[in-house]
């Protein structure tokens, strides 16, 4: 069972990891195309330019998690092993037999090469040790846990 408590660390920690993977994707852009942008540019590319594209879904499961905090407890230790397990899977590297996805095929060099990200990375890992643990990590668990959560996105707004 997850706690409110556990969920803020979470957050925070993928708050963390959010915050490292778009300065260093910052750094990338602004070198590849010799250029330095203001944070409302950065801003806008972060909401709609293709270059940081593959920032956008770990962005909504941040939003998908914050909003669960404000569920009741017996709601937040319900999505404990979806959202566990949506974690999960942007954090794990992918099978040998699996292609990696758009986020992936960035977030693991960067893991691998900036120490800022690899520490952010184990914050999130250290965040989910006490959380129930998820099922595999297969493409159709993690959709099916994207949609359990957001499902339960929907129920709230009602």
């Amino acid at each position: 069972m997850a706690t409110s408590t556990e969920y803020r660390s979470l957050a925070a920690a993928l708050r963390e990891l959010h915050r490292t993977l778009v300065e260093r994707a910052r750094r990338d852009y602004e070198r590849e195309r010799f250029v330095v942008l203001s944070p409302g540019e950065l801003l806008q590319l972060l909401t709609a330019d293709a270059a940081f594209e593959w920032l956008r879904p770990l962005s909504e499961l941040m939003v998908d998690i914050d909003a669960i905090e404000d569920l009741s407890p017996s709601s937040m230790a319900e999505m404990a092993v979806p959202v566990r397990g949506a974690v999960s899977r942007f954090i794990s590297a992918p099978a040998e037999a699996q292609v990696a996805g758009a986020f992936a095929q960035r977030y693991w060099p960067y893991v691998q090469d900036d120490p800022h990200v690899a520490m952010a990375h184990a914050g999130v890992k250290k965040a989910l040790q006490s959380w129930p643990a998820a099922g595999a990590a297969d493409d159709g668990e993690w959709l099916h846990h994207r949609h359990l959560i957001a499902e339960a996105m929907r129920q709230r707004r009602r």
